[in-house]
């Protein structure tokens, strides 16, 4: 009999939010009507902890761009859909069962969570700064906002500490569906769009070189960048057993990755891997691995080279232009020299607070409008630790390299200690993914937007309870 009051409130809660919500759109009041349906949001995310993060990770980072969606207005602020579901999964930490929340606590007050906190409080106070710098709080709150998202690292340890496995296996079903409709998007062509994105976004993810080859850079890239590496991980340092399955993931992630013509994921990875392979225990596979694909790349160079067929493929002579340093200066480093050199100017000038959010750093854009050069304010950086240093100020940049430092000892710890065991290959997983996105980003934006810092962040997550699994054992 106790128990039956229980089951009655849940039926009972549901009538009176349809009746309210039934009262509220009777009266005109639409807006207000969706606070049953938030409500019912944060009970399914408290009541399924996989599906906060779940839900906040393919928002932004599979086949929909965070700003392809209408926004959702509350009172005067306009909000994308992505940041709502992360409010709502951070919301719902309040309302999960007792036991996962006494996890959470205890996790909470570990270093990785306080380095996070200390960086989100920095970018937070780079608001102020910007301000004082001449930018207005809408503008400094506005090129912030995004930053929030790093904020999913706790509902990423409330779902890998529920259901790890869970986790890791909805995480594979979006890379091979990414995968799968870059696939698509490549025959099809660029005129046909399978992936939904922003118009302003349109020209990154879908873009032509002047052989005609389109690369195609999907929201969901980063997060076929991390599964790659952790697919790598697996083969190298995991059981035999599940193997193929593995080998199979490797060669889908890493052909997203060539559609990509991301030569910085290619050299990050290699990165990533050697940083994996210097901490376990078990190298032997790895020296093989190396080896075999050290003298495949140099062949495809050599051939590059000498054969004018092959050397006239657009995908083999982007990713042999690495050796090629010329080359590279001219079409890309020179580009990343110039914002470099003016961000250094302004870190000189504001060492500790930077600039804050929301001023222009004085770098430029120079683009064609109906043939008159139209130069505009660069909203970005290519090298995101001085984007970091400027905006957030260096304690913003301390924060941030002690996390992603912290992950990768923890990493490297777990992989070490776990030497034998099946499970060992999460560590390296975790070592390769880290490094890897860490080493991208001296050349490539990966640490501000959402579609990669949402799998960076379940990274460093998995990092942190797997330095609690050690401690417990």
């Amino acid at each position: 009999m106790a128990e039956l009051p229980r089951a009655l409130a849940w039926p009972a809660a549901t009538v009176a939010a349809a009746a309210a919500a039934g009262a509220l759109v009777g009266r005109g009041d639409a807006k207000l009507a969706v606070a049953p349906a938030v409500a019912l949001v944060v009970v399914l995310f408290a009541r399924v902890p996989v599906a906060g993060f779940i839900c906040v990770l393919w928002s932004v980072s599979t086949a929909v761009d965070l700003l392809w969606p209408p926004e959702v207005g509350v009172s005067s602020l306009q909000f994308a859909p992505g940041e709502m579901l992360l409010w709502l999964s951070i919301g719902s930490l309040l309302f999960v069962p007792y036991s996962l929340r006494h996890t959470l606590a205890g996790l909470a007050v570990r270093r990785e969570s306080l380095a996070l906190f200390a960086f989100l409080a920095a970018v937070l106070g780079g608001v102020a700064v910007g301000m004082e710098n001449g930018a207005s709080l809408h503008d400094a709150a506005f090129s912030m906002r995004y930053m929030l998202f790093y904020a999913a690292f706790w509902p990423a340890l409330l779902a890998l500490a529920y259901d790890r496995a869970l986790v890791i296996h909805l995480v594979c079903a979006g890379v091979v569906a990414v995968v799968v409709l870059s696939v698509a998007q490549l025959i099809v062509g660029p005129s046909t769009h399978l992936f939904l994105i922003g118009s302003s976004d349109l020209s990154g993810t879908l873009s032509s070189d002047d052989t005609g080859f389109l690369r195609i850079r999907p929201p969901g890239l980063t997060s076929v960048y991390v599964v790659a590496a952790f697919a790598l991980a697996r083969v190298l340092w995991g059981p035999a057993r599940g193997r193929m399955l593995g080998w199979l993931m490797v060669a889908l992630t890493l052909t997203g990755l060539v559609m990509s013509a991301n030569r910085n994921m290619l050299v990050g990875v290699v990165v990533g891997l050697a940083a994996a392979a210097v901490v376990t225990r078990q190298r032997h596979r790895v020296a093989v691995m190396a080896t075999t694909v050290a003298a495949v790349v140099a062949a495809l160079v050599l051939l590059a080279q000498s054969s004018t067929t092959i050397g006239s493929n657009p995908v083999v002579s982007r990713f042999a232009s690495i050796t090629n340093y010329s080359q590279l200066q001219t079409q890309t480093l020179d580009d990343r020299y110039y914002e470099n050199g003016i961000a250094l100017q302004r870190i000189h000038a504001h060492p500790v607070g930077g600039l804050g959010w929301g001023p222009d750093y004085g770098a430029y854009l120079l683009t064609s409008d109906y043939g008159f050069l139209v130069s505009t304010p660069r909203p970005f950086m290519h090298d995101q630790y001085l984007w970091i240093w400027m905006r957030a100020g260096i304690i913003g940049l301390g924060a941030l390299i002690a996390m992603l430092a912290f992950g990768i000892w923890n990493g490297a710890r777990y992989c070490r200690a776990r030497h034998g065991g099946d499970d060992a290959w999460l560590g390296a997983g975790v070592v390769v993914a880290v490094v890897a996105l860490a080493a991208s980003s001296n050349v490539a934006i990966y640490l501000t937007p959402p579609d990669s810092t949402v799998p960076l962040v379940g990274a460093l997550a998995l990092a942190a309870l797997l330095r609690r699994d050690l401690t417990r054992s």
